[in-house]
């Protein structure tokens, strides 16, 4: 393995820079939300370690990127399998490795092995024919399968929107999209709800009616969507927010955060905060047009499309119009694994984005 050093003139120092803004205001926003000040210093570490992290793999080239993409695949198989075995249950999910104050989440892991693998495959490889979703797939399906023993219903679709989004900027014909949808819309009723837990079906049902059970499931939707409408135009300033700082709103720091910052912010500050994130969203968008190489063009996609995805569903929980997930928001809650794992991801979009006319 050769190391190189970085040209710093050939990076897209605007993506970094909006990754670097959103993380150092998830951490402003942390000090207000948090119920337990010791999280702001592990955050604080988190950000730093991330940051040291992608700053370290840019010495690392394009093409030792993808001759890894296969083994970094099989060691998230092999965590997602160990997990499940000595991993430690909290929230209802089996999903953690613990070692002392450290936690880890091979999810993190799986979304970037998984959609570096299938871009890796599918870049030779355009889908023409039924038979051509096998492969991916084959790919897709056991980390798939992994998560939803844990359960992690939330991670399980965060995999399989990556997955898609890797495949349709590869080219997925509209008459394959189209039948694919409507065999969503027949399985959802027939096959996938009768199968869910009842816990589930209830996260529902709270959508369509959250005062059906406003002291249980629809506690946490009614008390944010009360947060964020009592911001007003411009919040009621830097933790001063009622709903969020007398601990009517649960999971402030983590699954319900973004009600933390409307509420204090108001309506400026959250479509403040929305325009960050949708410059980062169309910046990965631009890097992969830029891309003249598949491979380097899906898994920029791919990483964009598993952000992208994280970001509505969670916004969409905290304004009560999608069913509870667990899903976190990018760069903003608090979560050190989930924050290191997204800087990793997009150092690597940097590393290959950088090295896109490299031979």
């Amino acid at each position: 393995m050769v190391l190189r050093r970085p040209n710093l003139l050939a990076y897209d120092w605007g993506l970094a820079l909006l990754a670097l803004a959103l993380a150092a205001l998830g951490l402003v926003n942390l000090k207000s939300a948090t119920p337990d000040p010791a999280l702001i210093p592990r955050q604080a570490l988190a950000l730093a370690l991330g940051l040291g992290l992608a700053v370290a793999i840019q010495f690392l080239s394009r093409r030792l990127l993808f001759a890894w993409a296969y083994p970094l695949y099989a060691l998230s198989l092999v965590l997602l399998v160990a997990v499940l075995l000595v991993g430690r249950e909290i929230n209802g999910a089996k999903a953690w490795f613990v070692l002392g104050p450290l936690q880890f989440q091979p999810l993190e892991l799986a979304k970037v092995g998984l959609v570096l693998a299938l871009a890796q495959f599918l870049a030779e490889r355009p889908i023409r024919r039924v038979w051509d979703y096998v492969p991916p797939g084959l790919l897709t399906a056991p980390v798939a399968a992994l998560l939803l023993l844990q359960p992690d219903l939330g991670g399980t679709l965060v995999v399989l929107f990556g997955a898609f989004t890797v495949l349709f900027v590869r080219g997925l014909p509209w008459k394959h999209l189209l039948v694919g949808v409507l065999a969503l819309v027949l399985l959802v009723p027939t096959v996938v709800w009768p199968n869910l837990k009842p816990y589930q079906r209830e996260r529902v049902l709270i959508v369509l009616d959250p005062y059906r059970d406003p002291l249980g499931q629809g506690f946490q939707v009614i008390q944010s969507t009360i947060a964020i409408g009592s911001g007003g135009l411009f919040g009621k300033g830097y933790g001063q927010g009622t709903q969020t700082q007398l601990g009517f709103v649960p999971f402030r720091h983590t699954d319900f955060v973004f009600a933390v910052w409307a509420e204090e912010w108001g309506f400026v500050g959250a479509v403040a905060l929305l325009g960050l994130y949708a410059l980062l969203l169309l910046r990965l968008l631009g890097l992969a047009l830029e891309c003249s190489r598949m491979a380097d063009r899906l898994f920029i996609a791919g990483v964009g499309g598993i952000l992208g995805f994280q970001v509505v569903v969670n916004l969409g929980v905290a304004l009560g119009v999608m069913p509870v997930t667990g899903l976190t928001l990018p760069l903003f809650s608090y979560g050190g694994s989930s924050l290191m794992a997204t800087l990793f991801s997009l150092g690597l979009v940097l590393l290959v984005h950088r090295d896109r006319a490299a031979p």
